[in-house]
């Protein structure tokens, strides 16, 4: 799982009666929590292939995945390659069809779907800052890894006026708009790191989107929000620590790095800068970095930037691989349920391994063993079942993209999509006490007697689709799970329902735990649970079943 890289389309779902996406009323905290037991039970053949899913055999394959047979699964190496022909080769064995059957030719080959990337290596940059008054122009250049950090984006350049958004952010809940009046359509946006002081802001929910630990998750709902409104750029000004940081190189682009191949995979720029290049900007709007928190937006006269990228390119070819199980049911076989995992990670980085055991042979591994147990289970769905396994989701959820941009089965006719991304790991018991503190869920500390760690569960969905929260619901109380709904829009997400969401696809996040492995060569099969896997993989196959039925 990628912790973040950064369109809103919008794509009416006309087909799908499964699932509506009205914007549901004003919701209780209760609402989003559910105790084990006390709902209806699950349909006999659900529960009949419930029982295939074992965690001795999950454990198999996380070993494989992770092994160093595979070499970390990194894009463009053979260790992926191997790892896509494996899964092909036991989607095969399972009796699940490819989307075209060969005629001729090696019959591993109708599974995969081939994604197009290209590989940059040897990044460098700058930014170049512009200060106009009457006829004068002052100019200063900032130099990447020395005064500013780059993203990881193809060779490009942006040049355009700077305007001044505060922290950068719109939220409803706490209230606050950082773009009202702003005109950003066409500009670089200035934006100040990090969230405003306040306790509205620090919930675990608002940590999580401004003050992660990874850049990119901190600023990725950020870039999100400023593409939407137009903006080309951010420039994102960095507290006192921040020379520190470019001084010891820790944070600097990888040498060799991927990204997408058409023009939309391309996230908005964004570049971290230093106080002193911030503090040139602020000036032309009458700011300094130590008065910016409190300031409001504004036009920034005669500021403007140029953002100069260069680097290597080289194309490549990708591939995702993808079964499907056909529905029974003449009247709803037209639709489908899709559930996706990411088989890639991040291979080698110079003579260390990273395994990537939790990111994602455990995703993988419990979709390779539900999408068996519905080939298997005495009664097909009556819907349709496509099972995806993504490749650069780590370089920016490159396959799951180059998918909804060239879908096999159509987007319009797409009921729901379930993503199974790092589940090996659950929650700790003060995190969830803390979850329900921010929540102020009444009668919270009940809630947490009844409650074991392992056996809690957070779901992430839309807001606008109320369809999709009784059915997990459901799948959850009947295998004796504590549950909590996390509502998101998913467009700025850490994972492949991402590109699913921003075409208004209903989608299921399926998320463990970040742990302290997260990216790291500990990241190994001794290191996780694979009862949590098994716990994970059941209650996702139980919901995708009765999405399938409904």
């Amino acid at each position: 799982m990628r912790r973040v890289r950064l369109a809103l389309v919008s794509v009416c779902v006309v087909s799908c009666a499964l699932l509506s996406a009205q914007a549901p009323p004003p919701r209780p905290a209760s609402a989003d929590f559910a105790l084990p037991g006390g709902g209806p039970p699950l349909p006999p053949p659900l529960l009949s292939s419930l029982d295939r899913i074992q965690a001795p055999s999950l454990a198999a394959h996380i070993a494989l995945l992770s092994s160093a047979s595979l070499d970390g699964r990194g894009l463009g190496t053979k260790g992926l390659d191997a790892t896509a022909e494996y899964i092909a080769a036991t989607l095969t064995l399972a009796g699940l069809q490819p989307f075209t059957p060969a005629e001729k030719g090696p019959v591993l080959d109708p599974y995969f779907h081939d994604v197009p990337v290209r590989q940059i290596t040897n990044p460098s940059g700058h930014v170049t800052v512009d200060l106009t008054r009457g006829e004068a122009t002052n100019s200063r250049t900032y130099l990447a890894n020395v005064d500013c950090l780059f993203s990881e984006l193809a060779p490009a350049m942006v040049s355009a006026p700077v305007v001044f958004a505060g922290y950068g952010i719109r939220e409803a809940t706490p209230a606050r708009d950082d773009y009202r009046g702003l005109d950003v359509q066409g500009k670089i946006v200035l934006v100040l790191a990090g969230a405003p002081a306040g306790a509205g802001w620090d919930t675990q929910a608002m940590r999580d989107r401004y003050a992660s630990d990874s850049a990119r998750r901190r600023f990725a709902a950020k870039a999100e929000l400023a593409r939407s409104l137009g903006a080309r750029a951010l420039l994102a000004i960095e507290g006192d620590g921040f020379p520190a940081l470019l001084a010891s190189g820790g944070s600097a682009p990888a040498a060799t790095f991927f990204v997408g191949q058409d023009d939309d995979d391309v996230p908005l720029t964004v570049v971290r800068i230093t106080e002193a290049a911030g503090a040139a900007l602020l000036a032309a709007g009458g700011l300094t970095p130590a008065g910016a928190a409190s300031a409001a937006p504004r036009a920034l006269p005669g500021a403007s930037a140029t953002i100069r990228i260069a680097g290597n390119e080289r194309l490549l070819v990708s591939r995702n691989v993808i079964g499907v199980l056909p529905g029974a049911d003449p009247a709803l076989r037209e639709t489908a349920v899709i559930i996706g995992a990411h088989m890639d990670h991040l291979g080698r980085r110079g003579d260390r391994l990273y395994p990537g055991a939790d990111d994602n042979a455990s995703g993988t591994a419990a979709l390779l063993e539900i999408a068996k147990a519905f080939a298997a289970g005495p009664q097909k769905p009556r819907r349709t079942i496509v099972f995806a396994f993504w490749t650069g989701e780590e370089e920016g959820h490159l396959g799951s993209a180059q998918y909804v941009r060239h879908p096999l089965w159509p987007l319009d006719r797409t009921a729901v999509y379930l993503n199974l991304d790092m589940i090996a790991h659950p929650w700790k018991p003060e995190e969830i006490r803390q979850l329900v503190a921010d929540a102020k869920l009444p009668g919270g500390e009940a809630f947490l007697a009844k409650v074991r760690a392992e056996e809690f569960i957070e779901l992430g969905l839309p807001d606008t689709t109320p369809d999709l929260g009784p059915v997990l619901v459901q799948a959850s109380k009947a295998l004796g799970l504590a549950l909590h709904l996390d509502r998101t829009d998913g467009r700025s997400g850490g994972s492949d329902y991402r590109a699913f969401a921003r075409k208004d696809i209903p989608f299921v996040r399926f998320f463990g735990n970040y742990f302290d492995g997260y990216h790291e060569p500990t990241d190994t099969a001794e290191a996780l649970d694979a009862r949590q896997v098994e716990r994970m993989a059941r209650l996702a196959f139980a919901s995708a079943w009765l999405f399938a039925n409904r």
